[in-house]
């Protein structure tokens, strides 16, 4: 057995490798396969606030200016659904999608936002919803971070 010294030593840099606290999602909407929605985005004072959202079935619904529309669309029995954002914003709102089981996260990928065409990604197939969350304006010029 390790001395009383040491023993706390090894807690004290086991808490110190954790982190203080937990990464703040900001704002943050779910959504479900097989589901579409569409929300309002507006930045000030570098954050992004998010109006609420309209859920529709996927490819019927068109963002207005200064909205998203997301839809996680599954295939039969493939391990991916394809994620897709259309995006009529002033600049391009990148994003995180998390697909979750219950609360156990099982993929997380990266949507970069683009003005000139739908973006689009997958995202594991057996995600029970998507929660979209980590919003960012990406600036003219600036590169998507994957």
């Amino acid at each position: 057995m390790a001395p009383a010294g040491v023993q706390a030593a090894v807690v004290a840099c086991l808490f110190a490798a954790l982190p203080a606290r937990a990464q703040t999602v900001g704002p943050e909407l779910d959504l479900r396969p097989g589901q579409e929605i569409t929300f309002a985005v507006a930045a000030a004072d570098g954050r992004v606030t998010l109006g609420p959202a309209r859920v529709s079935k996927p490819g019927t619904a068109q963002p207005k200016d200064g909205e998203i529309t997301v839809a996680v669309v599954k295939h039969g029995l493939s391990p991916y659904a394809d994620l897709t954002a259309r995006e009529k914003t002033a600049d391009p709102v990148d994003f995180i999608a998390t697909g979750l089981v219950g609360g156990i996260k099982v993929d997380e990928v990266r949507l970069c936002g683009r003005l000139d065409a739908p973006a689009t990604n997958r995202i594991a197939s057996g995600s029970w919803r998507v929660s979209l969350n980590l919003f960012s304006i990406r600036q003219s010029g600036q590169d998507c971070r994957q």
